[in-house]
C-alpha cells in the first residue's frame, strides 16, 4: 500500500509498478465521519 500520493505523476508511477492500493491527498484530504457518510450518501466520486 502506497501512502502519500499527491500527484498524477506519482499515481502513474505506482500503477506502472503494479501498485493498486494507494492513499493520499491526490484522492482526498482526511475526512471526518460525517463528511465520509455524506460523500457515500451522495455517491460522490473521487479520482481513481
Amino acid at each position: 500500500i502506497a501512502e502519500g500520493v499527491e500527484t498524477k505523476e506519482q499515481l502513474a508511477f505506482l500503477r506502472n509498478h503494479d501498485c493498486d492500493q494507494m492513499q493520499g491527498y491526490y484522492f482526498s484530504a482526511a475526512l471526518s465521519q460525517d463528511q465520509l457518510q455524506e460523500m457515500v450518501r451522495n455517491d460522490d466520486r473521487l479520482p481513481a
